[in-house]
């Protein structure tokens, strides 16, 4: 009983300090946009005790382009990343053609090529189709590039969807488009929702590649145009900090009311009846 009281204790000692170190630097950015830079020097982790809301609205003013082009470029990418993920998956799981384990085996492949070694690659194919500035620039690479875990995803739920459901459908005459958008689409919400967040998130916090093919100023996505807030001479951390806390709202409140679909995408390996 005494080894399962502190082996108890330990777990929730652990989780606490995991709590603690998830937490604390949502903290500090939050007290750190109301700081000037002599308040923050004097008083790195504490409240401020004079807030300087001046910081947010100078923040919003300046990053609320950059807000919606993120919002454009994520919205854009996982829409087409879903659409084509989850109907190659749906093919993959439900039809039999010549190939078809050696083709997944080939696309799962890809997974193993880091992504830093295609940059150039793209760059250079963005450039030749004169797609440089243009929103397009950043979202058919994030389309392209985030559809393979996505597939093995849906093609792992969809193998699991007993074949009657879909042949009773058949059977009353409905085609194969029925079948997917009547019975599949469905059942796949969760997975639908938790892939989405999940290309939401990478699409949202990328930098490298927004900042290698947009330089027009008003095509900027949020991470860029945070990056670009700063002036070099002098960092004014209130202002930054600020920028940053209003670039976090949107995936904070979009995981706040999607919680429990991403827990139940994350978690179906079944179809329950």
């Amino acid at each position: 009983m005494d080894r399962q009281r502190f082996a108890r204790i330990i777990v929730i000692v652990f989780l606490f300090a995991l709590l603690f170190f998830t937490l604390f630097p949502m903290y500090f950015m939050l007290v750190t946009a109301f700081k000037t830079n002599y308040q923050l020097s004097i008083n790195y982790f504490g409240l401020p005790l004079n807030p300087h809301v001046e910081f947010i609205s100078d923040a919003a003013s300046k990053i609320g382009l950059y807000l919606k082009n993120s919002i454009i470029v994520s919205g854009a990418t996982v829409l087409g990343v879903l659409a084509v993920s989850s109907l190659s998956a749906y093919v993959f799981a439900r039809f039999d053609f010549p190939l078809k384990s050696a083709l997944f085996l080939v696309l799962l492949s890809f997974l193993m090529i880091p992504g830093i070694l295609t940059l150039i690659p793209q760059f250079v194919l963005v450039t030749n189709l004169k797609l440089i500035n243009s929103p397009w620039a950043a979202i058919l690479p994030y389309i392209a590039s985030g559809q393979l875990v996505v597939i093995f995803v849906f093609r792992t739920f969809f193998e699991e969807i007993p074949r009657e459901l879909t042949e009773s459908i058949r059977m009353d005459g409905g085609s194969e488009p029925i079948v997917f958008f009547r019975l599949v689409l469905p059942l796949a919400f969760p997975i639908f929702l938790s892939m989405g967040l999940v290309n939401i998130l990478s699409t949202w916090n990328d930098f490298i590649w927004p900042l290698l093919v947009l330089s027009d100023q008003s095509k900027l996505t949020v991470t860029v145009g945070l990056y670009r807030f700063m002036d070099p001479q002098q960092i004014i951390y209130g202002s930054m900090f600020s920028g940053m806390t209003l670039a976090s709202i949107p995936l904070m409140v979009l995981f706040a009311f999607t919680m429990k679909y991403f827990v139940q995408g994350m978690t179906s390996g079944a179809v329950k009846a």
